[in-house]
């Protein structure tokens, strides 16, 4: 089983993902976990760093600032194996050659290798591009109100409705400028998703339960 889910900050999709993927068993596949693979294979962290963060070196700070993350959090850190499915990542890049796109190639293959072995949830990345011809995958968006993803923002991180607004607007500009830059698509197009759930309309209990009874049906079609 896949399930992609791509959403807005502050639209409850992280928490959602992570139900999700309890709930179906699936291996969570977000930004931490792809990290760990791409350092596995021999992607410098440098170069990581401007992939994980859409690739934006001038916005990479703010970027961070928005999602809660530091420089550190990548460069710094021991990179373990990346968990049950230790073993598939073997070295197969050349620091010294690695270019931006090379990169952003690898991440795919690092997906859609998962995708093949394994019942996963990939979380952002572009995995609704990567694993677009699945016919058993699920995708779905996130979103909510422009306002109300600030006031979440703000209560969840106890800061100011001001730096909530910028760090939505960031996340925003970074997550839209991603899929454009390297698939080519508008990141809100509802074409790109199974399904499109508003979390202004529908609690994540009930986000929770579409996406399980979703990706399911599409398995069994499959």
């Amino acid at each position: 089983m896949i399930v992609t889910i791509s959403r807005q900050l502050g639209s409850e999709g992280d928490l959602i993902a992570a139900r999700v993927a309890s709930a179906l068993g699936l291996l969570l596949v977000d930004r931490e976990y792809t990290s760990k693979a791409a350092r596995a294979v021999g992607m410098p962290a440098a170069l990581l760093q401007k992939l994980m963060y859409e690739g934006q070196q001038s916005l990479a700070g703010q970027i961070m600032d928005s999602l809660g993350s530091t420089p550190s959090d990548l460069s710094d850190r021991q990179v373990p194996s990346p968990g049950p499915l230790e073993g598939i990542f073997t070295p197969m890049l050349a620091p010294s050659s690695i270019t931006l796109e090379d990169g952003m190639r690898t991440i795919g293959r690092i997906i859609t290798d998962l995708a093949s072995r394994a019942d996963v949830l990939v979380l952002g990345q572009g995995g609704q591009m990567w694993l677009r011809d699945r016919k058993d995958a699920c995708h779905v968006q996130v979103v909510a109100p422009f306002d109300l993803r600030i006031e979440r923002v703000a209560a969840r991180e106890g800061i100011s409705h001001a730096t909530a607004r910028r760090r939505v607007r960031i996340s925003d500009q970074a997550r839209a400028e991603y899929l454009a830059r390297y698939h080519g698509v508008n990141w809100l197009d509802p074409l790109l998703y199974d399904y499109v759930v508003n979390t202004s309309r529908r609690p994540a209990d009930a986000a929770v339960s579409l996406i399980i009874h979703a990706a399911q049906s599409l398995r069994d079609e499959a």
